[in-house]
């Protein structure tokens, strides 16, 4: 089973990465180039938009796609744009108040050594130069066949939980969604062994539908 994480994207791209199509080119060109024919795609945030954009644009190499807390369902709000720059300037708060400020913003980035650095690491040397994705319309929402798996934070600031939780399901044919309760934008990082064993279960429930050739 081939799993592939589509996180925030934070690497030295030089394509126009938010253009729709041209994500959707860059990466089934990438998973071509790495051999993967059948993939789990895992995408959260920003990430979320790209796994949805290669349901809807190239989904030709993919078994499934999960989509935590996504980008792409609806249009980006100024609520999730401040609290994205609120946790960028409580990432240098002095130690002792770092955990205070993790709880307020829900943000364990600021309690989390390895992602504080990840985070900075990438402001500095990865300049975004491109919009928020548009979400995609409730037309091209019906076009997706993949097998979708769409996890929720209850107190998510990017999208509106109740609200897609009735409507991707409706849209997109055979997709589950799920809220997770006591998180907002990062539900896999605040539960992650609850999240890796719903993933893995959807994953292998699909596998058993569709067994890879050789399988």
């Amino acid at each position: 089973m081939a799993a592939v994480m589509a996180r925030r994207l934070i690497a030295s791209v030089r394509a126009s990465m938010w253009q729709p199509e041209r994500a959707a080119q860059w990466l089934d060109e990438a998973l071509d180039a790495l051999g993967l024919d059948r993939v789990h795609l895992v995408g959260s945030s920003y990430g979320g938009w790209l796994a949805l954009n290669q349901a809807h644009r190239r989904p030709g190499r993919l078994a499934s796609v999960t989509l935590l807390d996504p980008g792409g369902l609806e249009k980006v709000g100024p609520r999730f744009f401040f609290w994205i720059f609120v946790s960028l300037f409580a990432t240098f708060a002095p130690e002792a108040l770092r955990p205070r400020l993790a709880a307020w913003l829900e943000q364990p980035v600021l309690v989390v050594p390895e992602l504080r650095t990840w985070v900075r690491a990438g402001v500095r040397a990865f300049r975004i130069r491109r919009p928020a994705p548009l979400p995609l319309t409730e037309d091209e929402l019906r076009t997706v066949r993949t097998p979708l798996y769409l996890v929720l934070g209850r107190r998510s600031l990017l999208v509106h939980p109740r609200r897609q939780l009735e409507r991707a399901p409706r849209l997109i044919p055979g997709a589950r969604a799920e809220i997770v309760t006591d998180t907002g934008h990062g539900p896999a990082i605040d539960h992650p062994d609850l999240l890796n064993a719903k993933m893995l279960g959807f994953m292998d429930e699909v596998d058993s539908l569709d067994p890879a050739p050789g399988a």
